[in-house]
Order: structure tokens, then C-alpha cells, then sequence
């Protein structure tokens, strides 16, 4: 005969991973990236030149595009810890709490830090993708850790 009460083992959460720092510069780390966005400037360049006939709206519009890959051209130096992620760059630190993070998706090369839980289309632009070279199962160990939801115990 069965009792109606069987007690279950608790649940224990696993320890934190360690702490992992590592840099990222695109620009550096692969050729045929680097490559391929040198000749898109330059493209683009050519094409504004082409088509207004003038050179200072060539330099605008290449300058526009280098700017907004400044973390191709910049390194980063990205931590994950208890806290959360930390980015450093050119002496500057950025935190990012585990508790601001809604969601992840894991890509080829990285994974992107979303904001929301829900599903949404602007999601992208305000997420953050970190790029983990070498780290891949040290970075998934944090990200899992702190964001994939624990049973009670």
C-alpha cells in the first residue's frame, strides 16, 4: 500500500562557474573578415563618389559605416562573473547584470543577450552579442548558469 507522501531529494544548484575574461578584435582575428569589410568601405566610398560626383559625401558616408562597426575596428575586453557580463574598452567599463538579461540565443560564433523574454523584432538592436572565440564552453556555462531557470527544490 502507498502512502500519499514520498519525499524527493532536493534540487542542488551546481557551483558558479569561474570567472572568464577574454578580448575580442574582430579586425584581428580573421583575415577574410577583415578583408571583406575594407572592401565594402571602400565600395561604398566608390558608389557615394559615383553616384553624387562628390568626394566629401564619399568620406561622410564611408566614415558613417566605420563608425558604426567601431567593435570590428575596437577591442573589447569581455568578463563574465557573479555580477554579470563587463565589457571594457579604451579604459572604459560597462556592466550588465545577469537580472537585466530576458532571454538568450545561441549563434555560430557567440550568443546574443536579449533584454526581453517575449519575442520581439527590435530585440537584435538592443541585445548584446558576445563573441566567444575560444571560450565557447566556458561562456555557455555562464549564460546557462545564471539564465536558464532552476527547479524548486
Amino acid at each position: 500500500m502507498s502512502t500519499g507522501s514520498t519525499r524527493r531529494a532536493p534540487t542542488l544548484r551546481p557551483e558558479p562557474p569561474v570567472p572568464i575574461q577574454w578580448r575580442s578584435w574582430p579586425v584581428r582575428e580573421g583575415v577574410v573578415g577583415a578583408s571583406l569589410v575594407f572592401l565594402g568601405l571602400v565600395a561604398a566610398w566608390a558608389l557615394v563618389r559615383w553616384i553624387t560626383g562628390q568626394m566629401h559625401l564619399a568620406l561622410l558616408a564611408m566614415a558613417a559605416l566605420g563608425l558604426s562597426l567601431w567593435r570590428f575596428f575596437l577591442p573589447v575586453t569581455f568578463e563574465l562573473n557573479a555580477q554579470g557580463v563587463e565589457q571594457s574598452l579604451l579604459g572604459r567599463r560597462r556592466c550588465t547584470a545577469w537580472e537585466a538579461i530576458g532571454r538568450y540565443e545561441v549563434c555560430k560564433s557567440g550568443v546574443l543577450l536579449l533584454p526581453h523574454r517575449d519575442r520581439c523584432p527590435i530585440d537584435v538592436f538592443r541585445g548584446l552579442y558576445l563573441p566567444w572565440g575560444s571560450h565557447r564552453e566556458e561562456v555557455l556555462a555562464h549564460v546557462r548558469y545564471h539564465l536558464d531557470p532552476w527547479p524548486q527544490a
